[in-house]
């Protein structure tokens, strides 16, 4: 019978090295401040262009508005000054006719407006 017995004495661990606790404290230190600025830096782009995409390129509606009223007047036809003879035309439509005749872009000549009366002798002008 052989019993193998060991006396009282246990042998204790020896303690941890000091430089290598540092160097995985400062390796492990650095790479949560790395992963910490590239979700940032993630987190940033993707905000950017959300921004970018739902508030710059978005026009505002009264905008919107104001333009559809201007493509609307600029493509009606109709009476600038009835008095005078100015109709309002498409641009396109304009374009096509001076392009047919050219001859439509010589200047109007109005005639000179009315001359004022002359003051009678011997009356003050205002």
């Amino acid at each position: 019978m052989s019993e193998t017995h060991h006396s009282g004495h246990e042998v204790d661990a020896p303690d941890p090295d000091a430089l290598t606790t540092a160097t995985i404290g400062i390796v492990g230190t650095i790479v949560v401040i790395v992963v910490v600025l590239l979700v940032q830096g993630l987190y940033e782009r993707v905000n950017r262009s959300e921004l970018t995409r739902k508030v710059v390129a978005v026009a505002p509606e009264e905008f919107r508005n104001l333009r559809a009223a201007q493509l609307t007047r600029l493509q009606r036809t109709g009476w600038v000054d009835r008095a005078h003879g100015y109709v309002a035309i498409p641009i396109d439509k304009a374009m096509a006719l001076l392009a047919a005749d050219p001859s439509l872009a010589a200047p109007i000549v109005l005639p000179p407006p009315p001359a004022a009366p002359a003051p009678e002798p011997g009356t003050k002008a205002p």
